[in-house]
């Protein structure tokens, strides 16, 4: 019963979001000002990137508060992914350029240096999770391997 309702709230959810994301898509075909739909595409892609980070840590923490009341050596691990995740979110806003080109002003568009930052931490922030989930593949994989071969 339970699941139905769920199932049925995600439902209309993903309807809600289609019909919105046509209903945004028309108004910008018909917008007399050009770069209106893409500030607000990139203030969307914002807020929902936050909406994601606040997810993502709301529901970390909760199962770690959960494995640490029920197997605190498994809470280990998933404190080390927080610091690795965290970590590799500093390194790529250590890493992030801040340089405004004028390819980046050529349409008219106010791009500010915070801009320009964010959008590179994230690009980069982006890279080396996918190197480090690469990497923990290979690992997983390479134990499994040499388990199996031994």
């Amino acid at each position: 019963m339970q699941s139905n309702v769920i199932r049925t709230a995600l439902i209309a959810l993903r309807i809600l979001i289609i019909v919105l994301g046509c209903m945004w898509v028309v108004s910008a075909i018909n917008s007399d000002d050009p770069n209106g739909p893409v500030e607000s595409l990139v203030n969307l892609n914002l807020y929902t990137g936050a909406v994601c980070v606040l997810a993502i840590l709301g529901f970390g923490l909760f199962h770690f508060a959960q494995k640490l009341a029920t197997n605190p050596k498994r809470a280990m691990g998933t404190l080390i992914g927080f610091v690795i995740f965290f970590l590799a979110g500093l390194i790529a806003w250590s890493m992030a350029d801040t340089t405004v080109t004028s390819a980046m002003v050529a349409g008219g568009a106010t791009v500010t240096e915070g801009d320009v930052k964010i959008a590179d931490a994230s690009i980069q922030f982006i890279y080396i999770l996918g190197i480090l989930a690469l990497l923990s593949i290979l690992v997983v994989e390479g134990k499994s391997i040499l388990k199996n071969w031994l």
